[in-house]
Formats: C-alpha cells, sequence, structure tokens
C-alpha cells in the first residue's frame, strides 16, 4: 500500500505555473517627458520635410529666374539703331513702313572714346571691386538683403552690372524678388559680354541728371565740350550725379555736386587710379569749376520726320509693343519703349494701309453741323483679333501718341452691350432659343435710390413696358426691361462679369460692375469699355464663337532678324458655342433689316449681308453702332470729351455705312459660315414655336438646335405678308391672342390704332401709338433708343480721367 500520491506530470505539461510578475508603474514626470520628446520628435520630423520642400521649391523658382531672358541686347544698344515699322505692300510682300526714333537725350559713345579718368571715377565710386567679382559682390549683396528684411533699403549693394541691369530693365521694386531677379541676370550677362563692354553701357545708358542718358550728353550739357576730352575733375563731376541725379545735379545744386565730385577724386587717389600731382590738379580745379548748362543757341530736334505724323495705328501698334515687350523680358514699359529706340527692331505690322486711309479720311469728314466739338472713335478689326485699322478722334492728328479714344477712354456702351452677354449666354445655357418669348418687365429689387432703399426698374426709353414680346423683337426695340430678365435669368451680373472679363477681354471694368444688374444688361457700367475691347467682343458672331485678343503686329524681331514675340497662330478663348454665335448673328441681322425703332437700319448696305447693334447712353451723351459684315466687325462710338447731349445720334451708324461700304468696295462676295447642325425654321410671330421647316423664307425665320428649339405650332394664326405662300396658310384670326388687323409690319408713324405688341406678342408700333409715350423721343426719329438718367451708370470718361 503506498503512503503517499503519486502524480503523472506528464498529464499536466500544458498548465504553466502561475506566476506573479512585479508590475513596473511609470511615473507621470517620464510619461510626460516621453510624450514631449514625440511631440519635438514630430515638430522636427515636420519642419525637415517642410525645411526640404522650400529648399526644393526655392531650387525650382531660382532655376527659373535664371532661365528668364535678361531682356538686354548690349551690343545693339551699342549700335544705337532705329527700330523699324515694316508693312505689306499690295503684293502681301513687307517692306519699309516708318522708323521708331526718340526724342531722349541720348548720345552712345564707343568704349575706345570714353576717358580712363571716366572709368575709373565711376569704378571707385559705385563698384570698386567691378573687375573682381562676377557680376555680384556677395559680402555686399548678403548686408543688402539684411537691410531690405529689416524693412530698409539704406545699404546699397548692387554692383554696375546690377545698376546697368535696373537702369535698362527699369525694375525698382524693393523686394528679396526683385533682388534675386537681378542677381541672376547680373550672372547671366557677365557671362554673355565682357567687363569693358557692361562698363561702356553702363555709361551710356545711365541717368546724369537733366534728361541726359549717358556720360557724352551729360559732357556735352555741363561742359559742352565731348567726353573724351573732359579732364579727370569733370569726369568726378559727372560721376557723382548718378547716385542721385536730383541732389547732386550740378546746374542746380553746384555746392553738393562739389562734395560729391571731390569724394570721388579722394578715392580715385586712395585706390590709386590717379597719382597725387593729379589729385591735387584735379582739387585745384574742383575749387572753380563752373559749369555751361543750357545754351540759347543750342537747338531743339525736331521729332517730327519732315513734319510727317504718325497715324492712329501706329500709336496703338508702339502700346501694344512696349506692353508685350515689357512682359515677355519682364521690365518695365518704359525699359521696353527705350528698346523700341534703341535696339535695331523690327515689328511686321497687321496695318492695312488702304484701310486705315479710308477710316481717317471718314472720321474727318463725319457731319457736325449739329455739334461742331463731336468725337469719334472706330476699329475696324478682322475676326482672327487683326485690328484691320483705327482712328482715336475726328480731327486731324498733330503729334505722335495722341490721346486715342479708340483704346484709351472707358466709355459706357448703353444697349451696344446687349448682344455681348445677357442674351448670347441665355442662349448658349438653353435658357432662351432665337423666337423665345421674354418679359419686358421691371426687377423688383433693381437699384438703390438715393435713400437707400431698393425699387424697381429699369425704365425703357419707351413709355412702360409691353409686356411678353419674342426675342427678336426685344433686340429690335432694344427693350430694357427684357435685357434685365435675361440678366435674372442667367443667375445676375456676377455671371456675366465673370464671362466678360474671363473670355472676352473686358479690362476697365470696375469690380461694383459684378453686383450692378443694369451694368453689363443696359450698358450703364460703373466702368467702361473701349472701342478695341467693344469690336473684339463682337467679333464671336463671325468665327464660330472665338474670342481673339486683338493685336496689331504679326511678330517682332531682334536686331539679328530673330523672332521674339509672335502672334500669329494665337489660340483663341470659346467665348460662347458655335450655334450661339450663328443664332446671335441672325438675331443681328433681324435687327439690322428690320429695323424701325432704332438707326440699326441705316447701316444696311446693299448686296451684303450686314448685322449689328445701336447703343446710346442717358441723355444721349454717347452713341454707338458695333456691327459687321462677312469680312470685318466695326466698333464706332460718338460722344464728347466733356460729356453733353449730341444733337444728331444718327452719326454713328450712318459712319459704319460709309466705311464698311469703302472697305469691302471691291472685295469678292461672300457669306457668313454657319454650323451644318443650325436648324431653320418658320415660327409664328405671334407664340414664337415653329410652324414650318420646310420651304422657310419670310421675314419670320429663326435659326435653332435640335436640342433648343420650341414645339412645332402649327400655322394657326400665322400671316406673313413677305411670303408669297401666305394665301395657302389656314388664317384663324382666333388663334395666337392675335389682332385680325396685324400686318406682319411695324409701324413708326404714331397714328391710329395700330397693334401693341402686348396684343401680338410679336412685333411693335410705336411709342405714341403703344402706350402713350411721347414719339418725339431720340428713338423713335430715328436716333438713340437708351435708357433714362437713373439707368446709365455715368457718362464717358474724359481724356485723362
Amino acid at each position: 500500500m503506498r503512503n503517499k500520491r503519486e502524480t503523472d506530470i506528464s498529464q499536466y505539461k500544458d498548465i504553466q505555473p502561475e506566476i506573479n510578475t512585479p508590475v513596473h508603474k511609470v511615473s507621470p514626470a517620464k510619461r510626460f517627458f516621453k510624450a514631449i520628446g514625440k511631440f519635438l520628435f514630430t515638430v522636427f520630423s515636420v519642419c525637415v520635410v517642410a525645411g526640404l520642400i522650400a529648399v526644393i521649391s526655392l531650387g525650382i523658382y531660382i532655376a527659373s529666374l535664371a532661365s528668364e531672358p535678361t531682356g538686354i541686347d548690349l551690343r545693339a544698344k551699342s549700335l544705337n539703331q532705329t527700330s523699324f515699322i515694316m508693312v505689306q505692300n499690295a503684293d502681301g510682300k513687307f517692306e519699309q513702313y516708318q522708323t521708331l526714333y526718340s526724342t531722349e537725350n541720348r548720345i552712345w559713345v564707343d568704349n575706345q572714346k570714353i576717358p580712363q579718368a571716366m572709368k575709373d571715377a565711376v569704378v571707385a565710386i559705385e563698384d570698386k571691386r567691378f573687375f573682381d567679382h562676377h557680376g555680384v559682390d556677395w559680402t555686399r549683396t548678403l548686408s543688402a538683403v539684411v537691410s531690405l528684411a529689416s524693412g530698409t533699403d539704406s545699404y546699397g549693394g548692387s554692383t554696375i552690372t546690377q545698376q546697368l541691369i535696373k537702369n535698362v530693365t527699369d525694375d525698382n521694386e524693393v523686394s528679396l524678388t526683385r533682388k534675386m531677379r537681378e542677381i541672376c541676370k547680373a550672372l547671366k550677362l557677365e557671362n554673355e559680354y565682357t567687363k569693358d563692354e557692361i562698363l561702356e553701357a553702363y555709361l551710356n545708358v545711365v541717368n546724369f541728371g537733366n534728361n541726359c542718358q549717358g556720360v557724352e550728353s551729360a559732357a556735352q550739357l555741363y561742359f559742352d565740350k565731348s567726353i573724351e576730352n573732359c579732364s579727370i575733375a569733370e569726369c568726378a563731376a559727372i560721376a557723382g550725379i548718378t547716385q542721385n541725379p536730383s541732389k547732386w545735379n550740378p546746374l542746380t545744386y553746384p555746392e553738393n555736386n562739389k562734395i560729391r565730385r571731390e569724394i570721388i577724386i579722394n578715392e580715385m587717389y586712395d585706390q590709386g587710379k590717379i597719382t597725387e600731382d593729379e589729385y591735387d590738379a584735379a582739387m585745384k580745379e574742383s575749387a572753380n569749376m563752373t559749369f555751361v548748362g543750357y545754351t540759347s543757341d543750342r537747338d531743339d530736334e525736331d521729332d517730327n520726320d519732315n513734319g510727317y505724323v504718325q497715324n492712329w495705328y501706329i500709336d496703338e501698334l508702339f502700346y501694344d509693343a512696349q506692353k508685350d515687350l515689357a512682359q515677355y523680358y519682364n521690365i518695365s514699359e518704359d525699359a521696353a519703349s527705350d528698346k523700341l529706340y534703341t535696339e535695331g527692331l523690327k515689328i511686321y505690322c497687321a496695318m492695312d494701309v488702304r484701310a486705315q486711309e479710308m477710316i481717317e479720311n471718314a472720321a474727318q469728314n463725319i457731319d457736325k453741323s449739329s455739334d461742331p466739338e463731336l468725337e469719334i472713335a472706330m476699329t475696324l478689326m478682322g475676326f482672327d483679333g487683326r485690328v484691320i485699322a483705327t482712328v482715336g478722334s475726328s480731327n486731324k492728328k498733330t503729334g505722335a501718341l495722341s490721346w486715342d479714344r479708340a483704346t484709351e477712354s472707358s466709355l459706357q456702351p448703353g444697349s451696344s452691350i446687349k448682344p455681348v452677354v445677357v442674351y448670347p449666354y441665355a442662349i448658349d445655357n438653353k435658357m432662351l432659343y432665337f423666337s423665345s418669348q421674354i418679359e419686358d418687365a421691371p426687377l423688383e429689387k433693381y437699384e438703390t435710390n438715393e435713400y437707400g432703399e431698393l425699387v424697381s426698374g429699369p425704365k425703357n426709353w419707351y413709355a412702360g413696358y409691353r409686356g411678353t414680346m419674342l426675342l427678336p423683337d426685344a433686340i429690335e426695340i432694344s427693350s430694357n426691361g427684357t435685357a434685365a430678365q435675361a440678366m435674372k435669368m442667367i443667375g445676375g451680373p456676377s455671371v456675366a462679369y465673370e464671362q466678360v472679363v474671363t473670355k472676352m477681354g473686358f479690362s476697365h471694368l470696375d469690380e461694383q460692375d459684378a453686383y450692378n444688374s443694369g451694368g453689363l444688361s443696359i450698358g450703364g457700367l460703373t466702368g467702361g469699355v473701349t472701342v478695341r475691347e467693344m469690336a473684339a467682343a463682337y467679333n464671336y458672331m463671325g468665327n464660330g464663337g472665338l474670342y481673339y485678343n486683338p493685336y496689331t503686329y504679326y511678330y517682332i524681331t531682334d536686331s539679328e532678324d530673330n523672332i521674339i514675340i509672335d502672334n500669329r497662330n494665337a489660340v483663341p478663348k470659346q467665348a460662347y458655342s458655335p450655334t450661339t454665335a450663328a443664332i446671335m448673328n441672325r438675331l443681328l441681322h433681324y435687327n439690322v433689316t428690320n429695323s424701325v425703332n432704332t438707326a440699326a437700319g441705316s447701316a444696311r448696305i446693299s448686296g451684303w449681308d450686314i448685322i449689328g447693334k445701336t447703343g446710346t447712353t442717358d441723355a444721349d451723351k454717347d452713341s454707338w453702332f458695333c456691327g459687321m459684315s462677312p469680312y470685318a466687325t466695326l466698333a464706332i462710338w460718338t460722344g464728347f470729351d466733356y460729356p453733353h447731349t449730341i444733337s444728331n445720334t444718327n452719326v454713328a451708324t450712318n459712319t459704319f455705312n460709309k466705311v464698311m461700304s469703302s472697305y469691302l468696295s471691291g472685295m469678292e462676295h461672300k457669306d457668313f459660315k454657319f454650323p451644318s447642325n443650325l436648324i431653320e425654321a418658320q415660327y409664328s410671330p405671334y407664340s414664337g414655336l415653329i410652324v414650318s421647316t420646310e420651304n422657310v423664307s419670310g421675314k419670320y425665320v429663326g435659326y435653332y438646335t435640335e436640342d433648343n428649339m420650341p414645339s412645332n405650332g402649327g400655322w394657326d394664326g400665322y400671316y406673313d405678308s413677305s411670303n408669297p405662300d401666305y394665301d395657302d396658310y389656314d388664317y384663324d384670326t382666333s388663334s395666337g391672342g392675335s389682332d385680325s388687323s396685324y400686318s406682319g409690319e411695324e409701324s413708326n408713324s404714331g397714328g391710329g390704332d395700330t397693334s401693341s405688341a402686348e396684343s401680338q406678342g410679336g412685333d411693335t408700333s410705336s411709342a405714341e401709338s403703344q402706350g402713350g409715350g411721347d414719339t418725339s423721343s431720340a428713338e423713335s426719329q430715328g436716333g438713340g433708343e437708351e435708357p433714362k438718367p437713373e439707368e446709365s451708370g455715368g457718362d464717358v470718361s474724359a481724356p485723362g480721367a
């Protein structure tokens, strides 16, 4: 018998003994420091990543700066070459038309003729390590950067090379970005030119006061001699001016100049550039130095070439080229102007010489019998944005770069703005079609009155409102009510503003125009538009809905005939769809062809398809006609520099007829081109519904797309005396809300009881017969059509405004 229990441990091999492991508690302090460590590590990691991103971004930015063209051609500048404007002749070949030359007091002198004392004086005071560095003196530059970062710019860190760049590019912005850009250009310039070439250019372009650019003109003004004959003291006097041409000017502040030139003479001696004897002689001469200045026998150079005055087109071309060169080289427009005058460029001009002569002659011969001071501005433009001809005044041009009312005046467009945005935008977005019914009615909250209250509007040029009418008739009668309704329909003024600013080139609007319902709907803008902008904006109706930036030259070449800017094959923006453009084109064709309420009918030219729209502002202070033929667009404004009422508002439309007729004379006939998916259909002038898509003819022909057209309304209620088959139509006077007295033609007689727009839903008769209006209004007399003072939004900007 066994007294003790035996245990087979093999039966319990998977059972682990229970072990009591002691728990080590982490103290709060330790947890805190561990969390802090993790936080600091995270911050450090983020900083490292951010630093790497910043370094990479900075490297990319610096690389982009380094790849920019310097915009500096010192060899071309040294030749001081005249630039040429080239124009195509009758055979299509370019030939020289005009030279460009400046009236600035600049005389280039070669390096060999600049005395060593002049070079030494400038280097001694401006950049004593000029011949040792590679364009940048890093010690001085870092000090200048610190100075800029601390909010001051008192430390001059620029080398002669950098100062040359600043003078040539006219880039005087006080910022780290400008300093970095300048450094990159300086390093690049020193790789392209020798020290002697850089110093020569510097001495020939720097401002030495009193409109003297360069040492030669300075020497002739101050000492009446060539720079090559100037003494050490005279060279020091000239060198001292450039740091501050006003403060150190020897003619106005001779004592200041004496202090400055003697500092320079001392520097020249201390740096071993002159001997002790030369130093003594220079100081002695400086003590008694006198200056010549302007003399009565110094003839002023005539800036005209045998009385020649460049035309309006060349003025416009100059400003376009100046702006484009400034943008291309990232330089100021003044610096770009200097390039145009001195670097032997060739500008291949897009002007049609015959058309330019014709348009200027037409402008000088407008009817001023009622308005002796009447001004005019016109832009004739091709559908690719090419400015064919332009004029900025009704008076003969007397000088270069005169005030140009076609490009510089911000004007109120009146109703000529209506085909630009509200109607085409609504059609483009399937809110309207060609024969849509649209309400001629006021908006309840249209504008704020003088008491700060929201009031309804806008008012029409005719009395009251005419209820529902068709879109073609709304355009023809120039209804302000329907335009305002269309503005509301498309989403308001902010939508219209975005469209014209981003897709149609309007650059003279005010931000308030994005909130002003009457601005881009009926033309009462806070800002304004130019005649050139209006021509470019109308172009979409002739080119399939595209917007091209206007241009006055095809391309520009440098002195070695390398193309530097090219306007050919420009990429346009799609402002509207091709079908919308075609529909608007036909709506304005209807406007000109069937016009009785405005002067648009005066634009008709026998044998040609002409489209367009009038525009008149409050109190007839501005009168427009913007239209086109299948060859070109022509925008015309008439008014006064100091706005007041125009007596004859027909001048713009009559001038359009004269100018476009002359331009088309001798040209091969052609028609507008429309998309193949455009559908022609006969519509009812009462309901706007389709009555036929076969054998379409007569006055009421609409243009549609398959996804944006009305339903078929049958022939009921349709009567068109202009259609030879109208007798076959089932004419039912009870349908369409028509009046049996309706003739299908508008009447402007102001006589008997003709059918009204309210009862017809279609064409209108005179203001008097329709709404008790006053037929003496500008519109009923064939003049303007336009809004009252409350709607206009301001007068035309006077020159300089």
